[in-house]
């Protein structure tokens, strides 16, 4: 139950995000634009889940920023699902499933002084996985079938991106 609610909550939310973002605005506007758009709804979105702080607002822009990445390269949405599905998962071990109050699997006792390394970690980790994503990105496979005609919005910038 645990894997399969975190594996549903990640799909629904990157088919409502990237999938309809993209789906929908790749040839009305820029590429960028649409980038900019998905990671800031995808905060938003995170915010209504964890509550609105700057900490979790860094978060969910830098994770946002990855999974935006690998849908864009990828032109799929289950290269996407498996890393937010994943990160969810180790969420999950650590703090329970969300809106529970038991937490995960490890016991955490919470540190009124928390040291600052303790602190970048929320926003490190998901800026290395954009770093492994985008140095990866030669070997991402492209959905052709989905790949913007050359001469639309989000063609623009494909080769900055």
């Amino acid at each position: 139950m645990f894997f399969f609610a975190f594996f549903i909550s990640s799909f629904l939310n990157d088919i409502i995000i990237r999938g309809y973002i993209f789906g929908h605005l790749k040839d009305k506007i820029n590429g960028k634009w649409i980038f900019i758009i998905s990671i800031l709804i995808y905060a938003f979105d995170d915010s209504w889940n964890e509550g609105f702080s700057l900490s979790n607002t860094l978060f969910s822009i830098a994770l946002g920023l990855s999974l935006t990445y690998s849908f864009y390269r990828t032109r799929s949405i289950w290269a996407d699902t498996g890393i937010h599905w994943g990160l969810n998962v180790c969420y999950g071990i650590f703090n329970g499933m969300l809106g529970s109050s038991d937490g995960g699997v490890f016991i955490i006792t919470e540190n009124a002084n928390p040291s600052i390394l303790l602190e970048a970690i929320s926003y490190i980790i998901p800026l290395l996985m954009f770093i492994f994503l985008y140095l990866l990105r030669g070997k991402l496979v492209i959905n052709k079938d989905d790949c913007p005609k050359r001469d639309s919005a989000m063609s623009i910038s494909e080769e900055l991106i």
